[in-house]
């Protein structure tokens, strides 16, 4: 059998995405060459996230790895950490099947903006078919980072009863967006804050199509007229979500009922999150912080991973829950492959979310 080749999205040294990442094609080893466990697989999709964009930039702490092979005397990373692929071909002693839909074990373990990748099976994790039967790939590809963020952050950080709210600031993104429909399966109510900008009224009616309950602006939040009515809210404010920081943050921890939990899951302003001393002692205020990568380390092949991705897809491909908007970019995974620079004026699209969209690779064979 003839060796396969790939094209992959590479980076030789950190900086600017748009900059430092360039296209190559590589050759593989042939599917029945393969030794132990090594396991092939053809890429089916792969979301571009703001913590791939980190990690290419260099001020992530999971950082790429660095390997050689892909450049001629030169280490080079593939990026993207989330996505799906297919098992096209398996070693002697790999536990997966061709066929198997699989992702990636833990961030950092390979690059998913690739077409094809050979690996050791421990650094994949496969989707039973009765989980993903009824989803699309860009449904499983993006099932790890944020509607899992979501889903932990709403049953981890306290007891939510029926008519409870939660409020989030930048609620227009994929975990926002996650936790508005997942909070409504749950019976929870939501108040979801927002930048101002010129398409608020339809960002504000989608969030609500979704399921959200109130929309305001993050400016908004110290305005006498909206701080009355969210004072006046008929449930508790038992969670409030942040990925933001800095003042809008703190305008927002002032609607959370005593004995609240904020928590903290991202900082995109790269502001201080900063609380009022009298905020802890006289309303018992929590503060904390969650990162998705560090619970799947906690719980490797656990079955709260597993009941909590089952959830998802299955609420997936009943049409209860919907991902994030997202620009499909289409990268054949088969000959004849894309002109390297057809393929990177893509990839560079991509990362520079030039749209103002989340983008996404898919594969097509």
């Amino acid at each position: 059998m003839s060796k396969l080749r790939a094209q992959s999205a590479v980076y030789t040294e950190t900086g600017e995405p748009s900059k430092v990442l360039k296209v190559v094609e590589h050759e593989l080893a042939s599917p029945d060459t393969l030794l132990g466990t090594q396991t092939m697989v053809r890429m089916l999709a792969a979301p571009v996230n703001p913590s791939d964009l980190n990690q290419i930039e260099g001020v992530y702490p999971v950082k790429g790895q660095f390997t050689e092979g892909l450049i001629s005397g030169i280490r080079a990373a593939v990026g993207g950490n989330e996505g799906v692929g297919e098992v096209i071909a398996v070693g002697p002693q790999s536990m997966l099947h061709p066929g198997d839909w699989v992702v990636p074990h833990r961030a950092g373990a390979f690059g998913t903006w690739t077409t094809h990748v050979v690996v050791p099976d421990t650094e994949l994790i496969a989707i039973p078919a009765e989980w993903h039967r009824g989803t699309s790939a860009l449904d499983v590809a993006s099932v790890k980072v944020n509607p899992s963020t979501a889903y932990r952050m709403l049953r981890d950080f306290g007891v939510l009863g029926t008519g409870d709210y939660v409020v989030q600031n930048g609620a227009n993104s994929g975990v926002g967006r996650a936790v508005i429909q997942l909070a409504r399966q749950m019976s929870v109510r939501t108040v979801n804050v927002v930048r101002d900008r010129e398409n608020y009224d339809q960002l504000a009616d989608e969030l609500l199509r979704l399921g959200g309950d109130i929309v305001v602006k993050d400016k908004e939040l110290n305005d006498p007229v909206v701080k009355d009515r969210l004072r006046q809210l008929d449930g508790p404010v038992r969670l409030g979500f942040n990925c933001v920081g800095g003042r809008s943050t703190l305008a927002m921890t002032k609607i959370l009922s005593p004995g609240a939990t904020l928590v903290s899951y991202g900082g995109m302003s790269r502001q201080p999150v900063t609380m009022p001393t009298s905020l802890l002692l006289f309303k018992d205020i929590r503060a904390c912080g969650f990162w998705m990568n560090r619970w799947y380390a906690d719980h490797m092949d656990t079955p709260e991973r597993a009941e909590m991705w089952q959830d998802i897809l299955g609420l997936s491909a009943d049409g209860t829950f919907v991902a994030q908007p997202m620009t499909e970019v289409e990268w054949p995974a088969s000959s004849p492959m894309l002109p390297a620079e057809v393929a990177e004026a893509r990839v560079r699209e991509a990362v520079g979310w030039f749209s103002g969209n989340k983008h996404a690779f898919v594969f097509s064979s």
